[in-house]
């Protein structure tokens, strides 16, 4: 029996209810010393409560599909899968994209603009604090936007940062976003993403990114799947455009849009995904791990028109980015999250030129999974964004 879907629901069930039923039955018929009663019937109490747990726990795996088999919920999630380029299996390095920029491209709201190479924007430099061993912390809220709160955006500087020979160097820059509801804090906890990126630069299979986690839904119990909604909180221009010249005016980063990426798994997948197609003149790569094509929920309340101008498969669809933007979408054939793999697969359907997915057969959604997927993102972004070399 799967740990997921009706008959693992209905067991539960029952056991739930035959539990204490058992105990009000069983209560005054157990017979022995007092302390065997004692003891009998705290166990059967005991057993009640574990049932209820156990019935919580399915419930909450039926709802959000966080173990699809009892092998994943022990953390044996098996292969983290290969990298389907073009109908074809890629063997060894990720594919090595295009890197264009110059041209036209088609902004988040539809308009056409020129990609022209930016300047650092003016302003002041923001205050990061230590977090951790290893990170820097700061609370910052968007001047453009008012969006923003406490602690909601987490840098990880590589040891290149800080390396003499480097003292000239642009860095390139991968956003992370988590899920929803999430904090930015789980890239650097229990993904401990900037730990497997230091180790992967130590063997030289992946580039020094500068990694930023950002909180993705600044406004509490609003989930925008990082949209700029009429009316409301414009969270895509927040992340594409505070959070961005913040960060290019506080670190030594790359202003380019080739040395521009993102990643993130759920719901910050979808948001990877979404932007990059929506903003190819700031980003040319990203990562969606588990994420959706389309938004839903709130995003939906406006009519089925804006939805589309939101989804990933529909701008891939009806206006390619320009410049080309590469995407890699990694999923599981176990995860029912919303189909993520159909949904993949579908984005590189549409765009075989654009889009690589990262193919698991087993896995559903939760950090096991895409933290297996770390070392496969990294060295597909290293291919897919500038690389850094020593420049002083």
């Amino acid at each position: 029996m799967s740990p997921t879907g009706w008959p693992m629901m209905v067991t539960a069930i029952v056991l739930a209810v035959a539990a204490p039923i058992g105990t009000y039955l069983l209560w005054n018929r157990i017979r022995g010393p007092r302390p065997v009663r004692a003891a009998t019937r705290l166990s059967m109490i005991g057993v009640s409560q574990v049932m209820a747990i156990l019935l919580c726990g399915v419930i909450v795996n039926n709802y959000y599909g966080l173990y699809a088999s009892w092998d994943d919920l022990l953390g044996d999630t098996g292969s983290p899968g290969v990298i389907i380029h073009e109908n074809t299996v890629a063997a060894g390095g990720p594919i090595t994209g295009s890197n264009l920029t110059d041209g036209t491209a088609q902004g988040g709201r539809g308009q056409a603009v020129p990609v022209v190479p930016r300047s650092r924007p003016p302003g002041p430099v923001q205050d990061f604090k230590k977090y951790g061993d290893d990170a820097l912390v700061t609370s910052f809220t968007g001047p453009k936007t008012g969006l923003g709160g406490s602690n909601d955006v987490i840098a990880w500087l590589p040891p290149q940062y800080n390396d003499p020979a480097y003292a000239n160097t642009a860095f390139p820059v991968v956003l992370l976003f988590p899920g929803y509801p999430g904090t930015p804090q789980t890239w650097f906890g229990n993904m401990a993403g900037q730990k497997e990126l230091g180790t992967l630069i130590q063997q030289h299979s992946a580039t020094p990114f500068v990694l930023v986690a950002v909180n993705i839904s600044p406004i509490k119990g609003v989930n925008t799947d990082c949209t700029d909604i009429p009316g409301g909180p414009q969270v895509a221009t927040f992340i594409t455009d505070d959070i961005r010249n913040m960060l290019e005016r506080t670190f030594r980063v790359t202003t380019d849009r080739t040395g521009w990426g993102m990643m993130g798994y759920s719901e910050g997948g979808l948001c990877a995904g979404k932007l990059l197609v929506q903003y190819p003149q700031l980003f040319s790569a990203a990562v969606q791990m588990s994420g959706d094509v389309r938004p839903g929920g709130y995003v939906s309340k406006y009519g089925s028109a804006f939805a589309d101008q939101n989804s990933t498969l529909w701008v891939l669809q009806n206006h390619k980015p320009n410049p080309p933007v590469s995407l890699l979408a990694a999923a599981s054939a176990e995860d029912d999250h919303g189909s993520v793999l159909a949904a993949a697969e579908s984005l590189q359907q549409v765009a075989p030129d654009m889009v690589d997915v990262l193919k698991k057969d087993h896995g559903s959604h939760n950090t096991a999974v895409w933290k297996q997927w770390l070392p496969q993102a990294y060295g597909w972004l290293s291919q897919h964004l500038e690389q850094v070399r020593p420049q002083s």
